[in-house]
């Protein structure tokens, strides 16, 4: 799994696009579906994660995005 610039992991192009659609639904995401996680993306996820209590941060494991396929 890669990682981006702050040691954060990093989603495969489709799993990212599935963050972003889930994101969209929710009203969190106002960005392009590209499966590029940016800073709209992050900000999101952020958001999102807050909302459930867990750690807002930029970590797109792969707990989070079962978490997303499952719970969201």
């Amino acid at each position: 799994m890669s990682v981006n610039d702050r040691g954060y992991p990093l989603a495969k192009t489709e799993d990212i696009m599935m963050i972003q659609e889930t994101m969209q639904v929710m009203g969190l995401y106002d960005g392009v579906v590209d499966g590029l996680a940016g800073s709209k993306t992050f900000r999101a996820v952020r958001a999102y994660k807050k909302s459930i209590h867990m750690a807002p941060n930029n970590s797109l494991t792969e707990g989070f995005i079962e978490h997303l396929r499952t719970e969201a």
